[in-house]
């Protein structure tokens, strides 16, 4: 025991690695899966299961089902976010991993509505939720529990990696679309649309094994140790953490409203409103996301050097400044410049709170409710914004005919989160230069409700 309470750096090192690897392969894994999922609201459930709609309030209904899962995505950060602070994070990961994948699986293997009518969309409903609830603790514990193995001087750089997993998910999703394009299209309606979820079982496989071998937390064994483990972690957050669990909250607003869009939204409204190749909106994410591999890290080790509510308030203001200008480089109709649009706002603009959040949000919570607070005010936050975002964007397209509003919309989810991280604390623990002894947070007087 004394060598998992007292590691050495070799130890340390090591057992960072497989934490951050972890992170990696489950946040692929659940990007992967939703990414699978909103392409194909996006561009097939529109037809195969709601199938009486005019075709852009087919694929508003279709989104819609994409936020319900965005609604009990909360439900997973609560419960599993509990009990990762109950039990450990380890185990909890595992779990949401198998949930997760399981229900993405199944969904590749639903009946259409002509198939099976009414109950097409209801179990597609269902899986959905179930996905949601386990998702709803995997990316907040993958933050966390690289946060807990990380240096805190390179806290930024070592949270923004998990945040690869994203990008590659995302590549993995709108690869497989992107080839199955090449598909006839008879044959990729009946068909071939199943294939990518269907696929995510092997995902379910390596991110098991990969995952049982990561060390539990330090910080959670830390806490273990002092017999500090909250009876209700969820009203311990309330009792005591109520302003920042609030601040975690509305700071997510920009960064889920915005690759939401992107990956959803724009690539309805290139197809649909402006009539272009749905391959067009596809490769710009595609592009975007391999970008992204490398501006992750970036904004991460910027974090590190300029501070990270600095850097965080920095790519809130970017989206709230650029949200217009990709709406006119999209509206030209032109690839290329339709690829650069996507590629600005989803790799770069919004990357510097994508890279930082991790780090931001874990110092806002003490270890012992740290999962909890993380991932409940994450996945709400994401519910609000990120579940919402889209639908309301493509019922204001559907009523005005005019991405006017749908900016507009943006602009006030920039707003809220500039806003709430210019009021929530600037400096979240002081690191000793030295020792390297982590402090509480500067504003824990301010934290009680």
């Amino acid at each position: 025991m004394s060598n998992v309470l007292n590691p050495t750096p070799e130890q340390k090192a090591i057992w960072v690695r497989r934490a951050i690897v972890a992170g990696v392969i489950g946040t692929t894994i659940e990007w992967y899966d939703f990414v699978l999922f909103g392409t194909a609201s996006a561009l097939v459930f529109n037809t195969l299961f709601f199938p009486k709609f005019d075709p852009l309030i087919g694929t508003a209904a279709a989104l819609t089902t994409t936020a319900i899962g965005y609604f009990f995505r909360p439900l997973g950060g609560f419960v599993f976010g509990a009990l990762g602070d109950r039990i450990g994070r380890k185990n909890v990961l595992a779990a949401t991993l198998v949930l997760m994948g399981l229900s993405t699986a199944l969904i590749g293997a639903l009946p259409t509505y002509a198939q099976a009518g009414i109950w097409a969309p209801i179990l597609m409903l269902l899986l959905r939720i179930l996905q949601g609830i386990g998702a709803g603790a995997e990316f907040g514990g993958a933050q966390v529990m690289v946060s807990e193995h990380a240096s805190k001087k390179r806290q930024g750089l070592l949270t923004s990696l998990p945040g690869a997993g994203l990008a590659l998910g995302i590549m993995l999703g709108t690869s497989f679309y992107s080839l199955l394009d090449f598909m006839p299209r008879n044959e990729f309606m009946a068909y071939g649309w199943r294939l990518p979820f269907l696929a995510s079982v092997i995902g379910i496989g390596i991110g098991l094994f990969i995952r049982m071998r990561v060390m539990e937390s330090p910080e959670f064994l830390a806490v273990t140790r002092t017999k500090e483990r909250p009876k209700s972690p969820v009203r311990e957050v309330f009792a005591s953490h109520k302003r920042n669990w609030f601040v975690s909250m509305f700071a997510c607003f920009a960064e889920n409203a915005t690759t939401n869009l992107v990956k959803t939204f724009v690539l309805a409204y290139a197809a649909t409103f402006l009539h272009l190749d749905k391959s067009v909106g596809l490769n710009g994410l595609f592009v975007a996301s391999l970008v992204s591999l490398f501006t992750y890290p970036l904004f991460g080790w910027l974090g590190d050097r300029l501070g990270i509510a600095r850097v965080y308030i920095g790519s809130a203001i970017g989206v709230a400044l650029f949200i217009f200008p990709m709406f006119w480089m999209i509206n030209t109709k032109s690839v290329p410049v339709v690829i650069i649009a996507i590629v600005l706002t989803y790799a770069i603009v919004v990357r510097g709170m994508s890279a930082t959040q991790g780090a931001y949000l874990a110092n806002l919570f003490p270890a012992r409710i740290r999962f909890t607070g993380l991932a409940s005010s994450r996945e709400v936050g994401s519910a609000i914004s990120g579940g919402i975002g889209p639908v309301l964007a493509t019922l204001l397209l559907a009523a005005t005919h005019s991405y006017v509003p749908v900016a507009l919309y943006m602009i006030s989810q920039a707003a809220i989160t500039i806003a709430a991280v210019w009021i929530g604390p600037s400096k979240h623990r002081a690191v000793d230069a030295d020792t390297d002894a982590v402090q509480e947070p500067a504003a824990a007087p301010l934290q009680a409700s």
